[in-house]
């Protein structure tokens, strides 16, 4: 899809390349903001145990100390989970077979984890190397610019909605139309 664009976030249990992800979201969207779709699911934290990733522990007492929401919503009852492998099976068929997107994430972080959790549950990473951009590039390019936040922070369907508001205000700043 020619002007389309993916922000997605992970919530995970470590910062290494091998973390394992306990949420995901993404929301596709045109250069102008318009939302295409949004994707989320919240992965069963038990059924991580039976992959080859790493979780730390400064990163479970991390997420100790977050917003009660956050928690609620990534590990609380109310919210519906699933296994990491139809999570990311479901992902990659809500991506499709669609080359032409530009994945919008923290690209230092996010992409390395989403690889290696593909290649946990033996499952093809759907998003070509190139397609992935920086977040972080793109809004300093832009002069850092301030950004309304709603939702809950270390949400990931939350995150990536602020992320994608944030990418169109910086393409609207650089005078971007891809």
């Amino acid at each position: 899809m020619e002007n389309t664009h993916i922000s997605f976030d992970l919530e995970t249990l470590g910062k290494t390349s091998n973390a394992p992800i306990v949420q995901i979201a993404a929301v596709k969207f045109k250069t102008n903001g318009e939302i295409i779709d949004t994707f989320s699911r919240t992965i069963d934290i038990e059924d991580l145990e039976q992959y080859n990733l790493q979780p730390d522990y400064s990163t479970i007492l991390w997420w100790l100390n977050q917003d009660k929401e956050a928690i609620n919503q990534v590990f609380g009852n109310y919210s519906i989970k699933t296994t990491l492998k139809i999570a990311l099976c479901n992902f990659s068929n809500w991506i499709g077979a669609d080359e032409d997107f530009h994945f919008w994430s923290h690209a230092t972080n996010d992409p390395p984890i989403l690889k290696a959790n593909f290649k946990a549950v033996d499952i093809e990473l759907p998003i070509y190397y190139r397609s992935f951009k920086d977040l972080r590039t793109l809004n300093e390019m832009a002069g850092n610019p301030i950004i309304k936040r709603e939702g809950t922070h270390h949400v990931a369907i939350d995150d990536a909605l602020y992320q994608k508001d944030c990418i169109v205000e910086c393409f609207k700043i650089l005078n971007y139309n891809i």
